[in-house]
């Protein structure tokens, strides 16, 4: 007979329940005005799910950690919910950022949840009553400008900015109403995707795939549908990343429904992702058919206006090919895979410096798994260089495949030099 399991009470989640003097239900209801004021999402949460969690059968998710946090003014771990890290705020720093002032404690309570009308502390600064639509586009302006540092620099310097343009949307979501709201869920929905991607390139899958999911809500609230392909494309890019060859295409498909609504550049973005899944699961033929398409829809001269060049404007034909020349790699083709990076990387803008050093990273690699180790080595010291400046976890991570690939010629000088270089790296 198995033993009954035992369940240890998150105390301290129920002590700021009571000491607000909340309810179950008021709890339950005051997370979900919360997470469609700030988040523009609808969740289902109920008095039975609190209880779980404070009596301990439960763990709230991610999202629900982050609404509570937001609910009773403390910290994740405050509350009893996870152990503070390196990724986790301490509260006045996420009460900082909404405005509430230095190290005071202010729950974010929605007023139909405080017993008997109590009234809640007020805000430092407090939140426009109206969003004028010139700020929602200079948002808009902000974040373009923003993207082109990310190609430059990587993805290190724009985390904790993006972070603060993310909070102050969602504070204007509150207050916004109209076309102005569905402007702003639109931006939003770009701002929580780029913070997606950059998390990605930093290697943080978990935080990358919480903000593709919030700028789905946000796109889907919206109802942009180019938006909304977009970040379907970018969920099955993280799939790929993680070797799911199932999701990725599923996601890819997904991203292609309806698209004759989609610009060309849009279309061949989730063709390549249909390529990468194909090449996942061993089928060199469809990988072939899918990146064939993909380029066609990569080189037309389609337009359709401002919101798809930024958007999609990177995917270029170069783009395309260095897409297909990791698909070579996955599919076992080292050889097809260095002509193919050599080829895109000769037509890569200059301005796509955190790409080069991606793409001279994975040509590295694969000149390796084509016993060219020398040519491997050089190419890694040229991806190094620009890695230093502007740094990527993912090129990183090619670039820390070489020594094992490389060890058949622990004598060559090229080859210590460049375990010297990768030790170095930050």
């Amino acid at each position: 007979m198995r033993a009954a399991r035992i369940y240890v009470p998150n105390v301290q989640l129920r002590e700021h329940r009571l000491g607000l003097n909340l309810t179950l239900e008021e709890v339950a209801e005051a997370l979900i005005a919360l997470a469609w004021d700030r988040f523009a999402v609808h969740v289902g949460v109920n008095a039975g799910m609190v209880g779980k969690w404070e009596r301990g059968e439960k763990r709230p998710s991610r999202f629900y950690q982050r609404l509570l946090v937001l609910l009773y003014g403390v910290s994740a771990e405050q509350l009893g919910l996870r152990p503070a890290g390196p990724s986790d705020r301490a509260a006045e720093d996420v009460l900082a950022d909404l405005g509430a002032g230095e190290g005071v404690a202010r729950p974010l309570l929605p007023k139909s949840a405080a017993h008997g009308g109590a009234r809640l502390p007020v805000p430092a600064i407090a939140t426009p009553r109206r969003v004028d639509p010139e700020a929602v586009g200079r948002l808009g302006t902000i974040l373009t400008e923003y993207a082109n540092i990310d190609n430059l620099l990587g993805p290190a310097h724009l985390l904790a900015l993006t972070s603060l343009h993310l909070q102050f949307i969602s504070e204007l979501l509150t207050v916004a109403a109209g076309e102005g709201r569905t402007e702003l869920l639109t931006v939003g929905a770009r701002y929580a995707e780029f913070a997606g991607w950059l998390h990605q390139d930093a290697g943080n899958p978990q935080e990358a795939a919480y903000w593709s999911d919030r700028a789905m809500g946000w796109a889907q609230a919206a109802g942009n549908d180019l938006m909304v392909s977009y970040v379907l494309m970018r969920k099955s890019n993280q799939a790929s990343s993680q070797g799911d060859a199932n999701r990725t295409l599923g996601l890819a498909r997904a991203a292609l429904r309806g698209q004759d609504r989609l610009s060309p550049r849009a279309r061949a973005l989730a063709l390549r992702q249909e390529a990468r899944g194909h090449a996942l699961s061993g089928d060199p033929t469809g990988c072939a058919r899918t990146l064939e398409v993909a380029r066609e829809q990569a080189a037309a001269r389609e337009d359709q206006g401002e919101e798809d060049r930024i958007l999609t404007g990177y995917c270029t034909p170069a783009f395309i090919e260095m897409e297909a020349a990791d698909c070579a790699m996955l599919l076992g083709q080292p050889h097809l895979a260095v002509v193919t990076f050599q080829h895109g990387l000769a037509t890569l803008p200059a301005q796509y410096q955190r790409d080069r050093a991606v793409n001279l990273a994975r040509l590295a690699v694969a000149h390796a798994a084509s016993q060219e180790p020398e040519l491997a080595c050089a190419v890694a010291q040229e991806a190094a260089v620009i890695v230093n400046g502007t740094w990527s976890a993912r090129a990183v991570a090619e670039l820390r495949r070489l020594p094992t690939l490389l060890s058949s010629w622990p004598d060559l000088a090229a080859v210590a030099e460049l375990e010297a270089t990768l030790a170095a790296l930050p």
